[in-house]
């Protein structure tokens, strides 16, 4: 863990999504608390079932969260992104936490303790509306990855939900979704609930219906509405 050089005031990093969507005001005073870091791929940010001592804002970055099973399979929930707060439903109800984060590039974060976060929370009617929109987001987060779950039909069904969820991630739409797809075939099994190879098979036959372009990690998918209309 590497410390980054990070200012909140001059941070681009906004949108109605986002926690630091504040005040100026309030902003400046977010520059003033927590400590920066900066990650590696595949660096653990928090654990399951660790307590919550702790709220980490992502400035730059995207972060996989992943639950375990009884039997240790891992579901990856949600991906968490600039803007996002990682830890705040633990912290504020003061329990251990239910998902693992790792980052899946280079990522920096604010890291803001227990009692500091209170106190700025208390600070500014801001933080708190920001803070139950972040959880409000998480939530809606958690519901797209147990609706791919529950309601998609079959296994080409799940993948595309899950795609097109990433495509669309950062607020993007139009004809065509181009992102970066950090995650192995298997991770990607763990997000629509498939199996390895059952995802490989399919990208296969995404690819050959000309719904998915890949080159290295960079991912297109040329109609996002045909496969919708497909497969969703």
């Amino acid at each position: 863990m590497q410390s980054a050089v990070q200012n909140c005031v001059t941070c681009p990093v906004r949108g109605p999504h986002c926690f630091c969507n504040l005040s100026p005001a309030t902003v400046q005073e977010l520059q003033t608390i927590g400590s920066r870091v900066r990650l590696r791929p595949g660096e653990t940010v928090l654990r399951e079932d660790s307590m919550a001592d702790r709220v980490y804002v992502v400035c730059r970055g995207k972060i996989k969260l992943t639950a375990s099973s009884a039997d240790g399979k891992l579901l990856i929930v949600r991906i968490a992104g600039p803007g996002d707060v990682l830890g705040l439903t633990s912290l504020l109800n003061n329990v251990r936490h239910k998902v693992t984060a790792e980052t899946l590039e280079i990522c920096d974060l604010k890291a803001i303790g227990r009692a500091d976060f209170l106190a700025f929370m208390e600070s500014s009617r801001d933080v708190g509306r920001s803070a139950a929109v972040s959880i409000a987001w998480e939530y809606e987060g958690m519901l797209l990855t147990a609706r791919r779950l529950a309601t998609s039909s079959s296994a080409a069904g799940k993948l595309a939900t899950a795609l097109l969820d990433w495509g669309r991630m950062d607020g993007a739409g139009g004809e065509s979704l181009e992102f970066r797809m950090p995650l192995t075939h298997e991770e990607l099994g763990s997000m629509a609930g498939l199996s390895r190879e059952t995802v490989t098979r399919l990208l296969g036959k995404f690819r050959r219906e000309g719904l998915v372009e890949l080159d290295g990690e960079r991912m297109v998918l040329p109609a996002p509405a045909k496969m919708e209309s497909l497969y969703c």
